[in-house]
């Protein structure tokens, strides 16, 4: 039995700050003679202890914290093995040449996805091959076929997609792009689509409460999403997409070295809708009228061998225009002017990392500074949402060894700079707060059995005073292929009611809340159990997974719509918690098949007030199950994957005369099929197959000024069956 171990850099390290890093490239030779990358081979660093395994472009990296020289060895099975001693830090090239065993050819298939057994944390690494394997034109579109993270929809206007995850929403996960915060502030709910899948180059998720040095939130996981960087892009990419609802996307990267070690690379995505599209004929958009344009420079200095240098500049805008399509003729013959909806959003962005590494092995300095701009406004049905955030992120990490490598500890002080303006019509909302903080984290390891992360920090809020935030993970693999994970954490969050419900306000109701000052910080508590079995059934790899997970609020914002009438939004005045259970397992019973199966069972629930008890949390599915079937022919010429979601009912609120009730369970199936080309990629794919939307979604939709009038009541799909294709083009030297 063999049993997929992986060990990947995971959210909370540093790793592109504190090391240097030797890459290079294996090739062999084709009967003509010319150099073909070899992947799969093995690449070790003796000093490190340190290894790699190319990819399919026969690349490879290894982290190192010793000075130069470093022997290296690149081997392959039917090969001979050959040695470079590198002194100084430049790419490394290798040639292998056929052994006397060079009719015996061993081949194995690169995991796209893997949980792995080594982390501290429960973690699961997602390739950008996994994201491949549906359309992932945003991020919000990169989960839907890994069952950790639920994707759910917004509401029935703007077309946008949420998350959740163990069983909360998805304001709750703390969301990084290479440790940075990504999802913060003003861009909690369209922030999701703002990220182009394309650009994307792994996804690492761990669940429950993440490390101390990341910040005081993720009160339910963490996703950090590692983009290509001038050092690893391709020399060219190029990706087009067109849907039958006639969106059309241009994703492209561009990279080149410059002179005197500087590296470079231009990430650009554009976006078009040039009509609303209104599939179930009720008069109103659902997939809205769109352009959006989003652009990302980023700059690589690699001339130092103890120090690194990284900053990139982004910058965002997006039109979205949609509503009703149409006037409405009232009972007096008169037309009524149209519910319309439109959305302009500006985002800018200015961030850096800086690793400095010191002579003593594992002692590492990196630097982290990150500054935003956000502009959004949003008019709808004649009212108005303006909101505007500067924010300024600074994050210190000290890290080196007690004695050895077994023991390593993180120290250091983060501060935060928010200032917050929002409106909406004539009432306004201005914050500014300073939080400083002050962190440490010490990691043990003891052989390859045992491995704990105890960490706490401790952070003043200008405006909402001190809060600790204490956090430990504990490891224990019993044999090679089992691991038994625990982890308990207390974690904050300052919450931004209006920006992360505007969905709401698409309805007739009326806003009920305080002053900002009066809503105090969320603080939650969050406990979980994690098992990973790997196994042969018939001499096939097979995988088991069990998460549990408890996440108790000691203060919640509530955002309450059971009153049909209001928004009302105060302190949690009682109890409220969520408990998510999962379990799933994968098998490989035929080379190049994987057949993945994922049950998960949430209880979420929060108390309202004038209710006696706590009642389940709208819009949260009590159950979901995923089903996958992934085929990947012979050197991977072409791959087809298949995924089946049934998602249990959710409770819907009462409004009005509509008693309170429980959606249906329904059925979401999606497919894709890729066939790839010496040059190019092309894919052809179906979302929604089975063609199952949301009845109704829009209440009182003949007349959107009445009282009755509701577009956020949304359980279910209300965009139809949905195909696309697209091209992906690769340019390397």
């Amino acid at each position: 039995m063999l049993c997929f171990i992986v060990g990947v850099s995971g959210v909370y390290a540093q790793v592109n700050l504190t090391k240097h890093e030797i890459k290079g490239y294996v090739y062999e030779r084709d009967a003509k003679g010319k150099l073909q990358p070899l992947p799969g081979a093995h690449v070790f660093c003796p000093k490190e202890q340190k290894g790699s395994v190319t990819d399919i472009n026969g690349a490879f990296m290894v982290h190192a914290h010793n000075s130069f020289p470093h022997p290296i060895i690149a081997s392959f099975v039917g090969y001979e093995s050959d040695t470079i001693t590198l002194k100084k830090a430049k790419e490394l090239k290798f040639v292998l040449e056929p052994s006397i065993l060079d009719e015996v050819q061993l081949v194995d298939r690169q995991k796209s996805n893997a949980k792995s057994l080594l982390q501290t944390t429960n973690l699961e690494w997602i390739s950008s091959a996994e994201l491949q394997k549906a359309a992932c034109c945003n991020l919000s579109e990169s989960f839907e076929t890994n069952p950790s993270v639920d994707v759910s929809f917004t509401d029935a206007i703007t077309g946008a997609k949420q998350i959740q995850m163990l069983g909360i929403d998805g304001v709750y996960t703390q969301i990084l792009a290479e440790n940075m915060p990504l999802l913060r502030g003003l861009s909690a709910s369209y922030g999701l689509n703002y990220l182009p899948g394309s650009w994307i180059e792994s996804i690492q998720v761990a669940k429950g409460t993440g490390s101390v040095v990341n910040g005081f939130e993720s009160l339910s996981g963490q996703i950090n999403v590692e983009l290509f960087k001038p050092s690893t892009a391709d020399k060219l990419f190029w990706n087009t997409y067109v849907s039958s609802t006639g969106t059309i996307e241009n994703n492209f990267i561009a990279s080149t070295p410059i002179k005197n070690n500087w590296k470079t690379a231009l990430l650009g995505h554009y976006s078009y809708q040039g009509q609303s599209v209104d599939q179930n004929g009720d008069g109103f958009a659902d997939d809205p009228e769109m352009n959006r344009l989003t652009l990302l420079n980023r700059w690589e200095y690699t001339g130092f061998d103890n120090r690194h240098i990284m900053f990139g500049v982004r910058y965002l805008d997006e039109n979205r225009i949609t509503g009703q399509l149409s006037p409405v003729v009232s009972d007096t013959d008169e037309f009524v002017a149209p519910y319309e909806v439109i959305m302009d959003t500006e985002q800018a962005e200015f961030h850096s990392k800086t690793g400095f590494i010191f002579n003593k092995p594992g002692t590492s300095l990196g630097i982290i500074t990150s500054l935003r701009y956000h502009n959004q406004e949003t008019l709808f049905g004649g009212s108005l949402y303006s909101g505007m955030q500067h924010s300024l992120y600074l994050n210190s990490i000290f890290q080196s060894n007690f004695g050895s490598d077994k023991t390593t500890y993180k120290m250091g002080l983060s501060y935060y700079a928010d200032n917050y303006k929002e409106s909406l019509d004539d009432l306004e909302f201005i914050r500014n707060d300073r939080t400083l903080g002050a962190f440490g984290e010490l990691s043990y390891k003891s052989g390859e059995r045992f491995s704990s992360i105890l960490g706490i920090r401790a952070d003043h809020s200008k405006i909402w005073g001190m809060w600790y935030s204490p956090r430990l993970h504990l490891r224990f693999n019993p044999i090679e292929t089992m691991v038994i994970r625990a982890s308990a954490g207390k974690a904050h969050r300052q919450a931004n009611v209006l920006a992360e419900n505007i969905s709401y306000f698409f309805s007739a109701r009326t806003l009920e809340m305080g002053a900002y000052e009066n809503l105090d910080a969320e603080v939650a508590w969050n406990y979980g159990f994690n098992f990973t079995y790997c196994f042969s059934i018939l001499n096939k790899e097979t995988t088991f997974n069990l998460d549990l997970y408890q996440t108790d609020f000691q203060n919640q914002v509530v955002v309450d719509i059971e009153q049909g009438d209001k928004i009302r939004i105060y302190n949690l005045e009682g109890e409220s918690y969520s408990t998510s259970l999962q379990i799933d397992a994968s098998i490989e019973p035929v080379e190049g098949l994987e057949l993945k199966f994922a049950q998960k069972w949430n209880e979420t629930k929060t108390t309202y007030t004038g209710n006696q008890g706590a009642d389940y949390m709208p819009f949260v599915a009590k159950y979901r199950s995923l089903a996958q079937v992934a085929y990947s022919a012979w050197q991977n010429k072409w791959d087809i994957n298949v995924t089946l979601q049934n998602i249990g009912p959710s409770r819907i609120p009462a409004k009005g005369e509509i008693e309170e009730a429980w959606s249906p369970n329904f059925n979401l199936l999606s497919g894709q099929f890729t066939r790839r080309f010496k040059k190019f990629d092309w894919y052809i794919g179906i979302e929604n197959a089975l063609n199952y939307t949301q009845k109704n979604p829009i209440r009182s939709v003949d007349n959107p000024f009445s009282e009755d009038f509701d577009a956020a009541m949304i359980w279910g799909p209300v965009m139809g069956r949905k195909v696309y294709s697209g091209i992906r083009v690769k340019f390397n030297d």
